[in-house]
């Protein structure tokens, strides 16, 4: 998913919409090619990849999953595939994230 979104310059896009799940509960940046997750508190944690940080979000209940619409599972499938299929577009951000997260893993 990292790849996808690097090769399609989406990072900035990516970003926006991670911070519209999370809200005000957590903080988010990018620094370079690491994903940085900021508590209210002050901690940070550095990801190597946006499916780390995906992961931590859900694991740490910063965002719903069971408030996102449910239609990632085709879209995180066609990513992983290799990106579009019959000449479709790039993925938005906003259904690229609601894919990471409804993929994510949980401990």
């Amino acid at each position: 998913m990292t790849a996808y979104v690097n090769r399609h310059r989406m990072k900035p896009a990516v970003l926006a919409e991670l911070r519209r799940c999370v809200g005000r509960r957590a903080r988010i940046t990018v620094l370079g090619d690491q994903w940085v997750l900021g508590s209210r508190m002050g901690r940070q944690q550095i990801f190597p990849d946006v499916e780390s940080l995906a992961d931590a979000l859900v694991d740490q209940r910063l965002v719903d999953r069971s408030a996102l619409p449910d239609d990632g599972g085709g879209d995180f499938e066609r990513v992983l595939e290799g990106g579009h299929h019959h000449g479709a577009p790039p993925l938005d951000a906003g259904r690229l994230v609601r894919a990471l997260l409804l993929s994510a893993d949980t401990v």
